[in-house]
């Protein structure tokens, strides 16, 4: 749905009146019948520049869009090319902080792998799969970062089964290790490529359980990994 959106307005540079029913008739004219359209929030960026944040919902899911309006115009985002900054994205990113906020603030600490406790370090938390290759090469520099910063890790695979049950025998051994070096040996152990499940070792519950950790970012905003975020921006 959100791909067909920003393709459309990336080709379109017509004019037409930016007010809240003018942009819900235009997205309506592209979406089904059953997509509700409505304006959540209208945001100066820059002089006439504004930034109009676009909910979508359906009976089973919702997702926001940005678009952009200068007078009579739309634009699919606004480029700073002097601070070299994509206003969009800048935007989306703290909606998705947010959102994962709400979800965050009540995460059992067993679901998050703490690793380095210096209070003078900021705080950075990763989202990661164990099968995804961007979070493995993560992996590899993660004393590097820790030298800078405490890392906080969920682990919320996009890859399946193996992923899910991996992510499961994770969270067990590390919920027993006693330091970090440790936890990192059990991290680096699921995380290698050619690593397997033993067979049996991990239940369909466990499985299940490890989905509904996942789908509760993936419905805050988390569509990719690795994803870092800054826990000072998920607690305030």
């Amino acid at each position: 749905m959100k791909k067909i959106i920003i393709a459309s307005l990336a080709a379109s540079s017509f004019a037409f009146g930016a007010s809240d029913e003018q942009i819900k008739g235009f997205y309506s004219q592209m979406l089904p019948p059953n997509v509700k359209v409505s304006i959540d929030e209208r945001i100066k960026v820059q002089d006439d520049v504004e930034a109009i944040v676009v909910k979508l919902s359906d009976d089973k899911v919702s997702e926001s869009d940005v678009i952009f309006t200068k007078g009579d115009f739309v634009f699919p985002d606004v480029i700073d090319l002097k601070e070299g900054k994509s206003y969009k994205s800048e935007i989306n990113n703290k909606m998705t902080d947010k959102k994962v906020s709400v979800v965050y603030k009540n995460e059992s600490k067993e679901n998050i792998i703490s690793l380095g406790n210096d209070s003078k370090k900021p705080t950075k938390v990763m989202f990661s799969d164990p099968e995804c290759p961007y979070c493995r090469a993560e992996l590899a520099q993660i004393e590097k970062h820790l030298k800078t910063e405490n890392i906080k890790i969920i682990l919320t695979p996009v890859h399946d089964i193996s992923s899910l049950e991996k992510s499961h025998l994770i969270y067990k051994e590390i919920a027993t290790a006693k330091s970090d070096s440790d936890k990192v040996k059990i991290l680096r152990k699921y995380f290698a490529e050619d690593a397997k499940v033993p067979e049996n070792s991990v239940s369909e519950k466990e499985v299940a359980k490890m989905n509904e950790l996942r789908q509760k970012y993936f419905s805050a905003g988390i569509r990719s990994v690795p994803k870092y975020l800054d826990e000072a921006n998920l607690i305030k």
